[in-house]
């Protein structure tokens, strides 16, 4: 009996590797078999062939589970296929690429052509109709891409081409997998979590909304492209996050928010972890409630602690370490300042010269600590590699995918949700430079005496910009709403600290003015990095690319000193807050 007890599961375990060794069969010969028959047959008449065809196919599922006080608020599982077709006509030298056209819609087709970026296809898919989506995705995408290089060579034709740099870079065949099983999602596990973390708020009546979620997305990704480059890959995406709001008593919104990332649900932290996490959110809101409004706006030295520090370097330093190629329009050039302040630097002093920064995609632990960043293989079957990007404050090189610039003319791996992109970013200090907290603070207050400041200024928390525009944004009612300025460094956690030490929490201000260039004036770092996993926006805009808005990356930075950095008051109107007290404060007294 007990012989047939293991037989059995061994048994359908091999029958089901068995079916999705089929499907995958299927899946990469019907990709090959179209790629062959659109590189051989695709054409209208005056227009050119295509030159290079990309598939890329992806399979997943979403697990979504949302609680507050308590109390599941949703849970759902939704399984999914989508389909990026990516065709060029013209050759690498000079293609339909680096040119963009609103005309066209975005993200791939107008609303009256067939669909080829992001297409949602059938979840249950064989060889036969997988040849048929490619077929109609491909169709569409060298009708589109055909008349794209049709206005690009018009407009270059009463111009003079000062840039020769090529569109596209080209590669040999290569093949690489990078697969293992998926795990299981415990939806009753998950859901008791997701309820046990958002009850910890019931007793802060003060907190006028919480939220606890978290989201699960396995996928497999299929991609075949002309050249003979395969890949097939698995991608595994967690994250649990933890928000609260509320008002202060003059009807300034507040807010707060916990977030934690990492590959498998199970890697995530433990339960204790979570439940400290949303009491630390509440016990802030309820001191804010409180706190003073800094009177006047701040220009001074600055400290930034842990979060505060990786956040502020994940904002606005990291994201000018990707290549980006300002893309042509029926105007002309269209220069952008998104995150283009490096593109021109390289060889040039970005940092003070006892910092450095490095990339490690293939760094999966940082001291046991998971990295969402992690990859083996980017979204063009090119190997993930680590890249010197600063060294001793001197711009090296830059993260880069299949599209050259004037500076960097190869991949090194760096192609995710749609362009380059950073994956794990680290910021080293020698060690003459690191300081323990005790040392900066001594430092930031001899700054604060010589320029003969009453306090200097502390910030130990910031906001997440992807939970600020999405999960904030969604669940905040309107008099909890918050405005989020791009030229602002929004902060949760902010203190004066006195010439005697005394740290005095206040609210109503953020970070303003802060830019590449002021990481040239870090007078020291801390001892002690802090690992920031988070969901970064995409530094080329998806407008652009037709890829993801947010993309998983790692940063890790010591806490950052500032000589000089201002803190501008808000000059806001509050809203009132509920003429009635909150009905828990009732419910808790009977």
């Amino acid at each position: 009996m007990k012989k047939n007890k293991i037989i059995l599961p061994l048994i359908l375990t091999l029958f089901f590797v068995s079916l999705r060794a089929a499907q995958t069969d299927e899946i990469m010969n019907a990709m090959r078999d179209e790629i062959k028959r659109s590189m051989k047959d695709l054409y209208l008449e005056s227009l050119q062939k295509p030159y290079y065809i990309e598939y890329t196919l992806k399979i997943y599922d979403n697990y979504h589970v949302t609680s507050t006080l308590g109390s599941i608020t949703s849970s759902s599982k939704e399984k999914r296929a989508e389909l990026n077709v990516n065709v060029r006509v013209g050759d690498y030298k000079f293609d339909n690429s680096n040119f963009f056209d609103i005309s066209l819609g975005l993200f791939g087709s107008t609303d009256e052509e067939e669909n080829f970026k992001n297409r949602t296809i059938p979840y249950e898919i064989d060889y036969k109709s997988l040849r048929r989506e490619l077929w109609l995705a491909t169709d569409a995408a060298y009708k589109q891409v055909a008349e794209i290089l049709s206005k690009k060579i018009a407009v270059l034709k009463n111009k003079t081409r000062k840039d020769s740099t090529p569109d596209f870079i080209q590669l040999a065949p290569e093949k690489n997998y990078d697969t293992f099983p998926i795990p299981q999602f415990n939806t009753n596990k998950f859901e008791e979590l997701c309820k046990n973390v958002s009850a910890k708020f019931i007793k802060f009546d003060n907190i006028q909304i919480s939220y606890a979620g978290l989201e699960y997305i396995p996928e497999t990704v299929y991609y075949a492209n002309s050249e003979g480059r395969e890949f097939i890959r698995t991608n595994l995406y967690s994250g649990f996050e933890i928000i609260a709001a509320t008002q202060a008593d003059d009807g300034m919104p507040l807010y707060d928010m916990y977030s934690a990332y990492a590959k498998s649900p199970y890697d995530l932290p433990r339960e204790d972890s979570l439940n400290k996490g949303a009491i630390s959110i509440a016990n802030n809101l309820t001191k804010l409630e409180k706190a003073a409004i800094l009177e006047e706006s701040y220009s001074g030295p600055i400290l930034f602690e842990d979060n505060a520090a990786a956040e502020l370097f994940a904002q606005v330093f990291a994201p000018n370490l990707a290549v980006q190629r300002s893309p042509m329009t029926e105007s002309g050039i269209q220069e952008s300042d998104r995150y283009m302040a490096f593109q021109n630097k390289v060889g040039g002093r970005v940092l003070p010269e006892y910092l450095s920064v490095i990339a490690e995609p293939n760094k999966e632990y940082y001291e046991k600590q998971p990295l969402i960043g992690y990859y083996k293989i980017d979204d063009e079957g090119v190997l993930a590699q680590p890249v010197n990007l600063v060294k001793d404050g001197y711009l090296k090189y830059l993260l880069s995918s299949r599209v050259p610039s004037k500076r960097v003319n190869v991949s090194n791996g760096h192609k995710r949700g749609g362009a380059a992109m950073i994956s794990i970013i680290e910021l080293l200090s020698d060690k003459k430079h690191r300081k323990t907290r005790n040392e900066l603070i001594k430092q930031l207050l001899k700054l604060c005496k010589d320029r003969e400041l009453p306090y200097g200024i502390i910030v130990k928390k910031a906001a997440n910009q992807n939970i600020f525009y999405t999960t904030l944004q969604r669940i905040a009612p309107t008099h909890l709403s918050q405005n989020y300025n791009p030229q602002q460094f929004n902060l949760l956690q902010i203190y004066k600290i006195y010439p005697d030490g005394r740290e005095e929490l206040v609210r109503g201000c953020d970070a303003t003015g802060f830019t590449p260039q002021s990481f040239k004036d870090i007078l020291n770092v801390g001892n002690k990095p802090y690992v920031l996993n988070l969901l970064a926006p995409s530094i080329t805009s998806p407008y652009v690319s037709g890829g993801d808005l947010y993309v998983g990356a790692s940063v890790i930075s010591p806490s950052l000193i500032f000589e000089d950095g201002e803190i501008k008051v808000s000059e806001d109107d509050f809203p009132n807050k509920p003429f009635l007290p909150n009905p828990l404060t009732e419910v808790q007294s009977k």
